[in-house]
């Protein structure tokens, strides 16, 4: 025959109706000071020019798939003229290059963050 235990054995004989402190339960929050000006300095922001860049990279790469899967150049549609084209696609070459410093740097960045 299976026995049903009551709730006051499983709580370790506590009675039910007095509950359990939330502080033996909820971890403790551990606060870490902060510099002078309130900002963390371990973590930098990206600049205009890091977010140029990375829009840059992102409009080539849907360029790119446009005439992979439809056959449809968007920068040689917007930009008639073939040597404002090249132009365009040099420059979001100039900003994929980049794109790789940047991430190297935001890679080091990370590494280099407390934790």
């Amino acid at each position: 025959m299976m026995q049903i235990s009551r709730p006051e054995a499983l709580l370790g004989g506590r009675d039910t109706d007095d509950p359990q402190p939330l502080t033996d339960v909820l971890p403790q929050s551990i606060s870490l000071p902060l510099p002078e000006d309130g900002v963390d300095s371990t973590r930098r922001s990206l600049s205009v020019l890091d977010w140029t860049a990375l829009i840059a990279v992102v409009a080539g790469g849907l360029n790119s798939g446009l005439i992979a899967a439809v056959n449809l150049d968007v920068i040689a549609k917007i930009l008639p003229h073939a040597a404002a084209a090249r132009v365009a696609y040099a420059l979001i070459g100039l900003a994929a290059l980049y794109c790789v410093v940047l991430l190297f740097r935001l890679a080091d960045d990370l590494s280099e963050a407390p934790r």
